[in-house]
């Protein structure tokens, strides 16, 4: 569906790409910093977003090499996380997955803190890894090691990487907007007020 999806409107005024943000901003995670394309249009930002901008507590990281793959604009957005004070772990969260909730990042995070010698832990249904996904401080390296369309997937089934997934039963949560189809079924899970997918 092209670049432009992040602006596509889903429910009300809000752009298909802020939801999962505003999410994000609900959540318990200490910073969020948003990559974008350089050059990008960023209407989809929602005025959440730029209330916590103003509060400290949200970047945008514009990445001119986003074009040439996943790995460029996870490199940009660790290396904005970990200026100033290298984070623990960041969590890594895909723009156009708008069913994602901040239950799910918050579920992470409780993982974490029960098991912090963990070197991931990812959502996932049915036993596979989805994003988002929380990658710790030991990551980081392999990060920056990633080329191309790369994404933190990628990271997950190194044979000396210990990780962790929390289960979610509504596979819906993973949905992206990769196609119009996407799109519709989107729509109408989003739609759904007896699912609790905007809580």
């Amino acid at each position: 569906m092209g670049g432009f999806k992040l602006s596509i409107p889903l429910v009300g005024s809000g752009r298909l790409g802020g939801c999962a943000l505003e999410e994000a901003l609900r959540s318990r995670l200490d910073r969020v910093c948003v990559v974008t394309r350089s050059g990008a249009d960023i209407d989809w930002l929602p005025p959440a977003y730029y209330a916590a901008e103003r509060q400290g507590r949200a970047v945008q990281v514009p990445c001119r090499d986003a074009g040439m793959g996943m790995s460029h604009s996870l490199r940009a957005g660790l290396r904005a996380a970990c200026a100033g004070t290298l984070p623990d772990a960041v969590v890594v969260l895909l723009a156009d997955q708008p069913l994602v909730t901040a239950a799910m990042i918050d579920r992470l995070l409780d993982a974490f803190r029960e098991q912090p010698k963990l070197d991931y832990c990812a959502a996932g249904h049915e036993g596979m890894p989805k994003p988002p996904v929380l990658l710790s401080r030991t990551m980081f390296s392999s990060i920056e090691k990633l080329t191309g369309d790369q994404g933190a997937r990628a990271l997950l089934s190194e044979p000396h990487v210990f990780g962790r997934i929390e289960e979610e039963p509504e596979e819906c949560r993973f949905y992206d907007a990769d196609t119009p189809e996407d799109l519709e079924r989107i729509r109408f899970f989003y739609s759904r007020p007896f699912s609790g997918l905007h809580g």
